[in-house]
């Protein structure tokens, strides 16, 4: 089950700027997974389905972008 991106987000908020760009690295694996076609046969019967793992994928890496020029943001106003 996927979870909103606003829950996503929220989930990571607290966290370290180098925890959030671990997370972020780790989405941007994923999504070079799916786009090479790397992604095993049987995973496509599974719900939800690699394309709209894909398509969260998308949208969870625009939150923790944003959250990463915040988390930066606020560094620089230390």
């Amino acid at each position: 089950m996927m979870i909103d991106p606003t829950t996503f987000r929220k989930a990571l908020e607290n966290a370290t700027l180098d925890k959030i760009i671990k997370e972020r690295d780790k989405l941007i694996r994923e999504i070079r997974r799916y786009e090479k076609g790397k992604i095993p046969e049987d995973e496509y019967c599974m719900d939800p389905s690699p394309e709209v793992v894909y398509r969260m994928n998308n949208v969870y890496l625009a939150e923790l972008c944003y959250l990463i020029i915040e988390k930066d943001k606020e560094k620089d106003d230390y």
